[in-house]
């Protein structure tokens, strides 16, 4: 299936320039391959809270400001059995997912077409971001859609001005971090990192 992914991905790619990223390998690298780390960092929180007794529970999470699918494809992928919304406010991106949602046969993604802000419908056991604006405005704009007792978990470029700035903006948004995981894509990739925080 990640075959069939990386070649829609790159078709769609070519029609309204997603990314940067044209390679087919570089793709399954720095999309794919990042997107699930993601999974490795649930499998902690597993060992820490009692809510992630059962990995094959219904899980629901969404996904704000992502870039060019990532990570909420491969992970609803992986994770067949937890329900993802995918919030996007720029049309073009909407259609090119659904698009491949169609294509790949996902039935465990909604799109929504709105801002993050906006979005009232329902909470959210996790949060998801990929690389994505300031943490200030983040939470500004996307606190109210995760469950009190529940999970931020955010992909990062590993700097200390970021985690200074996610540690203040813990305080003044009532959230807890509680993990940590840096890693690296291959053996020269700059350090990433995923932080988690907990609404407390």
């Amino acid at each position: 299936m990640y075959k069939k992914l990386v070649d829609i991905f790159l078709d769609w790619n070519s029609k309204i320039n997603l990314s940067a990223i044209r390679d087919k390998e570089w793709v399954k690298i720095k999309h794919i391959n990042d997107s699930l780390e993601w999974l490795k960092v649930i499998e902690d929180l597993v060992k820490e809270d009692s809510k992630f007794s059962n990995l094959n529970s219904q899980f629901s999470i969404v996904d704000v400001w992502t870039w060019s699918w990532f990570p909420v494809l491969p992970l609803a992928i992986e994770k067949p059995e937890w329900n993802f919304v995918w919030i996007e406010s720029v049309r073009k991106k909407v259609d090119a997912v659904n698009d491949i949602i169609k294509q790949l046969w996902l039935k465990n993604i909604e799109i929504v077409w709105i801002r993050a802000e906006d979005y009232k419908k329902k909470q959210f056991d996790i949060l998801t971001a990929r690389a994505v604006a300031y943490i200030d405005k983040l939470l500004k704009f996307t606190k109210h859609l995760v469950k009190k007792w529940w999970y931020f978990v955010l992909y990062k470029l590993n700097s200390k001005e970021e985690y200074e700035d996610i540690l203040k903006n813990c305080k003044k948004h009532n959230l807890e971090l509680v993990g940590k995981f840096p890693y690296k894509l291959f053996d020269e990739d700059i350090e990433r990192v995923i932080y988690v925080l907990k609404k407390i």
